[in-house]
């Protein structure tokens, strides 16, 4: 189904065939979360192995309270930086739309839902978000353009991150070159794609959506519009940025979530007594946090795990403190989050109805 240009498909009672079809089965998503577990608990015995598995033992039973609980409260803070960034997307003009913080944060929890749930490298985060919007009465491209914004966004606040946190750490000697270098080519090449598209006057022309062609294929008007759509939301993106300020709630949505988020990682190294600096702690979490890109099944659980448990061990940690740390995050930070993200997933189809009364 071509997003940019087609409503969704609507079952009786205004439900998406597809989508309310896996959400509504909570067969699948048991059968998801059991699959994570297992693949989690495959890798971290298979890290625990490599390290040590009476150390880490030791380690973990060293765990300071306090620091997980401090944790698991700034994962809250995350949650509620990425609902203020949903919410300022749904009200950005034109045609903004004011939407409670309770609705907000409902669909936010279906969004993560989805995107642990769903082997399709955020794929399904990103579905629940256009749904809910097309709920809300926005115009179908204008709901793609929305949520590709919100999305680039994020990764753009992501990628810069890792290009700073990387330049300075390769610039003092904390970081290996094979760490730091890719994070700095790959960053810097994606800005200088994103500005060639996104100038004046050639983002309007890239951007428009495209008239059919007499005698075009159907797989080529799809790949024309796609791209054109995609460029659409590289150019709000880039207009957000160029007026901070006019975008708070956005803007600084985007950077609670990802600063909450690499914060609970800290804390769960400091819950086992491990002293690292912040640039290893950011570039670290950064590293192993690009498997989440992969489709794998139930939000990278397993290959974000070892990612991030290898990438602190290149950054010099030691791999027993490297695996606790990361054991204890993703704990608080993924499966804790898990339970009432996959509520909200499973009930959010019947409480569409609700959402499209809100128009």
């Amino acid at each position: 189904m071509n997003l940019a240009s087609a409503p969704p498909r609507e079952a009786p009672g205004g439900q998406q065939d597809g989508l309310s079809g896996f959400m509504s089965s909570r067969r699948r998503l048991v059968l998801s979360i059991v699959v994570g577990l297992l693949l989690a608990t495959g890798v971290i015995l298979l890290l625990a192995k490599a390290s040590g598995f009476a150390k880490l033992v030791d380690r973990l039973a060293e765990a300071n309270a306090a620091w997980l609980v401090a944790a698991a409260g700034v994962q809250v803070c995350s949650i509620v930086g990425y609902v203020l960034a949903f919410r300022a997307t749904v009200a950005m003009q034109p045609a903004g739309r004011a939407v409670g913080f309770g609705p907000s944060g409902r669909i936010v929890l279906a969004s993560l839902g989805a995107t642990r749930l769903l082997a399709a490298a955020g794929a399904g985060g990103l579905a629940i978000n256009y749904w809910a919007l097309r709920q809300l009465a926005v115009d179908a491209r204008d709901a793609v353009i929305r949520v590709l914004t919100l999305n680039t966004l994020l990764y753009a606040v992501f990628g810069l991150a890792g290009f700073v946190a990387a330049a300075i750490m390769l610039a003092t000697g904390d970081a290996p070159a094979a760490v730091a270098i890719p994070w700095i080519a790959v960053v810097g090449a994606a800005v200088v794609a994103a500005r060639f598209v996104s100038s004046s006057p050639r983002a309007e022309r890239l951007a428009a959506d495209p008239k059919p062609r007499p005698g075009a294929s159907r797989l080529s008007t799809t790949v024309r519009r796609a791209f054109a759509t995609a460029v659409a939301g590289v150019v709000r993106t880039r207009g957000v940025l160029a007026a901070p300020g006019r975008h708070r709630a956005l803007v600084g949505g985007c950077v609670v979530y990802w600063a909450a988020d690499i914060a609970c990682l800290g804390m769960g190294l400091a819950a086992f007594g491990v002293d690292v600096s912040i640039g290893v702690v950011v570039l670290g979490y950064l590293t192993g946090y690009v498997a989440n890109v992969l489709p794998l099944p139930t939000g990278g659980v397993g290959g974000v795990d070892a990612a991030m448990t290898f990438a602190l061990n290149a950054l010099g940690m030691p791999l027993e403190e490297a695996l606790a740390g990361v054991i204890a995050y993703r704990f608080i930070g993924f499966w804790l989050p898990t339970i009432p993200a996959a509520w909200a997933l499973a009930t959010l189809p019947r409480w569409g109805r609700t959402l499209s009364a809100t128009r």
